[in-house]
């Protein structure tokens, strides 16, 4: 998700809404919440694209896997690692199978495993069709198929509406972590004619919205953090990671 797809005419949005995140947006979040507080959990992506986000955790020693609709990892020259992928449509699906997150078949469920699910969730686009509430339906999917953390970075306008008004109420969010940087979210399959201006700043505001299915927040309790901007040499040695 980015500007291009708040506001791009149609023919410029991906049909399955594939925007790329760089990594340090997931390091923003791990750092900010702290290494530990995904201890002992397989880390899924269900929309990894590229596969930044369980690279990203698999480079720093967690089990970690990933899924979409299209094999997507490596483009652009990211490292593909050696973390489980496997196609699905999380949109339709009613559970993880256990290959997905990096369980023998043959080993207990699912629910058995910690699982912590952290994504980049399409805005409204399924196979080029508009889907109302789309990324709502996948963070509540996200939240009863995880047995620990969801974590979801989207537009910061998303905070906002009656819609999600009904889903915190439900399952109120135990922190929001604003990103004082705009990402860039480049649409993966524009990057190409785009050149160097892919990776040189966004136009909308994201934010990581995280819950905690072990923990219960009240109303009130959510936790707010701003994350710093990275300095301008960060940001030329890290453009496009």
């Amino acid at each position: 998700m980015t500007a291009a797809e708040l506001t791009a005419h149609a023919d410029d949005r991906h049909p399955w809404d594939w925007y790329i995140d760089e990594s340090w947006c997931t390091d923003a979040l791990v750092r900010t919440l702290g290494f530990e507080a995904f201890d002992g959990q397989h880390i899924h992506d269900p929309c990894c694209g590229r596969g930044t986000i369980p690279h990203f955790f698999d480079q720093y020693g967690f089990s970690a896997s990933g899924g979409d609709v299209e094999d997507r990892r490596g483009a652009y020259g990211f490292p593909v690692g050696d973390w489980r992928f496997a196609l699905h449509d999380f949109y339709r699906i009613a559970a993880l199978p256990p290959a997905f997150v990096g369980l023998p078949p043959a080993q207990a469920e699912l629910p058995r495993r910690a699982l912590s699910i952290v994504f980049n969730p399409p805005y409204s686009l399924q196979e080029n069709r508009i889907v109302r509430g789309l990324t709502a339906h996948m963070v509540a999917r996200a939240i009863r198929l995880a047995s620990h953390k969801v974590c979801v970075l989207v537009p910061s306008k998303w905070l906002a509406s009656a819609q999600r008004f009904q889903l915190f109420q439900r399952h109120m969010p135990a922190a929001i972590l604003h990103l004082m940087e705009r990402p860039s979210m480049p649409p993966g399959h524009l990057i190409g004619q785009m050149g160097e201006r892919a990776f040189k700043g966004g136009k909308a505001d994201y934010c990581w919205v995280v819950f905690d299915n072990q923990a219960e927040t009240a109303e009130g309790e959510t936790r707010t953090h701003f994350v710093a901007p990275r300095d301008a040499a960060t940001k030329a040695r890290e453009r496009g990671r």
